[in-house]
This record gives C-alpha cells, sequence and structure tokens, in this order.
C-alpha cells in the first residue's frame, strides 16, 4: 500500500482480515468482524470518476456486507474530488489524517495517583468496551449491532497481542480504568491504535502519558521503525499529538455509509 494509513491498518490486521489485491482495487474482508466497517471495505488505485461502478464494485466485492465502504490508496487524495464524484450519492466523505514522529517524542509524566500497565483481565476490556461506547453513540454511530462490535475488537486485539504484534495499556486508578491505547508494529511502521480517555478524566495529560508508555514498548522491539498515529490533525486530539512531536504527513480519503 502506498498511504501509510492503509499499510498499517492491513499491518494491525495481520492474520485476522482476507486481502485480495486486483489490478485496480484492495480488497479487504474480516470474516469474524462483520459489523466492522472499515475492515470490510474495497480500496481502490485510481481517483473517483464513476460513483456508480464503484459502489457497484463494492457489492460484487462484499456481497454480505450491509454497510458500504470504500477508500483510495492515493496519499493526499483532495477531499473535493471525492466529494464532487459521491454528491447526491447518500455517502458520508472522510478524510483522514495521518501524523508521523520523525524525530523525539516530547515526554510526559504519568498523572499523579494513576498507573499504566498492560490490559489484563477481562474487566479491563470491559471497561475499555464502555468508554469506548459511549464516544462512539457521541460520534453518531448506529447503536444498533455495538455491543457485538466491541466486543469482536476485543477478541481481535487479544488475539493479536498474543501473537506478539502488539500491546495495549490502560491507566488506571486504582482497578478504574480512565484511559486506553493499543500500539502494534513491524520492523518499518509503528501504529498507534483507539486512543481514548474516559469522558470525566480528560485534559489530565492522561493522553500524553500513554504515548510515551506504548512508544517506548514499541521502540524496545523495533528501535527503527516509524511511528505514526491516524488523527484529525486539527481537532483536540490531533493537536495533543502535534505538541508530542507528530508531524501531518500525508491525508487519506474515504467514504462509507452505516448499516441500513
Amino acid at each position: 500500500m502506498r498511504s501509510l494509513e492503509f499499510a498499517t491498518d492491513l499491518m494491525v490486521q495481520s492474520g485476522q482480515c482476507l486481502v485480495t489485491c486486483h489490478p485496480d482495487r484492495v480488497v479487504q474482508i474480516t470474516p469474524e468482524e462483520p459489523n466492522f466497517w472499515f475492515g470490510n471495505r474495497v480500496i481502490f488505485c485510481d481517483p473517483p470518476t464513476d460513483a456508480d461502478r464503484l459502489i457497484a464494485q463494492f457489492h460484487a466485492d462484499v456481497p454480505t456486507a450491509k454497510h458500504l465502504c470504500i477508500g483510495w490508496d492515493i496519499p493526499n487524495l483532495a477531499r473535493d474530488e471525492v466529494a464532487a464524484v459521491f454528491d447526491g450519492s447518500g455517502l458520508r466523505v472522510e478524510q483522514s489524517d495521518t501524523l508521523a514522529l520523525r524525530g523525539d517524542l516530547n515526554r510526559a509524566q504519568t498523572p499523579d495517583g494513576l498507573t499504566i500497565r498492560p490490559m489484563e483481565c477481562a474487566d479491563d476490556w470491559v471497561q475499555s468496551e464502555a468508554i469506548a461506547k459511549v464516544d462512539l453513540i457521541k460520534d453518531g454511530a448506529p447503536e444498533r449491532g455495538m455491543d457485538d462490535y466491541l466486543r469482536q475488537k476485543t477478541k481481535a486485539r487479544q488475539v493479536q497481542i498474543a501473537k506478539g504484534l502488539g500491546q495495549w495499556f490502560g491507566a488506571f486508578d486504582g482497578d478504574w480504568l480512565v484511559g486506553d491505547m493499543g500500539i502494534f508494529h513491524d520492523d518499518k511502521l509503528i501504529r498507534y491504535q483507539s486512543v481514548q480517555t474516559h469522558e470525566d478524566h480528560r485534559r489530565r495529560g492522561i493522553c500524553a502519558a500513554l504515548l510515551c508508555v506504548c512508544l517506548d514498548w514499541a521502540r524496545s522491539r523495533a528501535p527503527k521503525a516509524l511511528p505514526v498515529i491516524v488523527a484529525q490533525a486539527d481537532s483536540d486530539a490531533g493537536r495533543l499529538y502535534r505538541r508530542a512531536g507528530f508531524e501531518l504527513a500525508e491525508t487519506t480519503m474515504s467514504v462509507y455509509r452505516p448499516p441500513r
């Protein structure tokens, strides 16, 4: 893949998704997670020109999907170009920003009273799912099927951790999870995953501290790999990452429609 986002997406899901390469597109299927829209999609190699043709191709490639998700492996493809093609289609246009750390990370201390450690027991993961559910609903994701989706995500993460491909760290106040973050890597790339903080504990420096702990773990295993994170560069999270030393590397475009 040419884009850092899609390359690291497939790295994180190594062994869990089926990838079929065609001359003009890559089809990604995640059999155990049918509700994972961005794990069941078609990624095209050329800029879009015909929305109907691309939508029909998605349905042909992912015939059992109740959603629709298309991306382009074209770094810095213009949002306006995609929006114009899909105008009136009812699909949502989404731009993702990939930030990369090419220098030193600006270090942050763990907030007083908190402990950062790997996720260990079932209750740790249940708490993580609860934080994610609140955030997803606030972002407008449909609640139908969400619990199954989150349980499937937890199972997938646990499998990848057991394989040694990554780790998941939580920030705890006693046994209470107040934030968590995943990190995965190969020899060339390090990818942060699903950064989240409990809504009652934001703006305490929890995310900044998790960035440091996660990176220390990954760099102990892949010291020359490039760390990347996907977030809107001008969002609160994006600004936090940029203060930590990350810089915008590229943008990627997708269109999608949740299940009807």
